[in-house]
């Protein structure tokens, strides 16, 4: 099972929470606030919008400290919906 765990501020600190499934709309708890990431496990895709839509980048396992900032990056608090790729 894919999963990966996200963070409100960058160098994966704040608030924290554990996707493990594609959310069309990651909801107010989410959106817009994800600075940083860490994937255990799964290829994910993160865009802007809702419904997989807009500027978008793809997260193989690893940490990503300032998704701003990482190859492709996206702005930071932009994040709206996530989909996994592949387990």
């Amino acid at each position: 099972m894919a999963e990966m765990h996200v963070y409100g501020d960058a160098n994966l600190g704040g608030q924290n929470g554990i996707f493990n499934q594609s959310l069309p709309n990651v909801l107010d708890i989410w959106n817009d606030k994800i600075t940083s990431a860490k994937v255990i496990s799964g290829t994910w895709e993160v865009y802007e919008d809702t419904d997989y839509k807009g500027r978008s980048i793809t997260l193989v396992p690893g940490d990503y400290a300032n998704l701003a900032v990482s190859p492709g990056g996206i702005e930071n608090d932009s994040i709206t919906s996530v989909r996994v790729v592949s387990n």
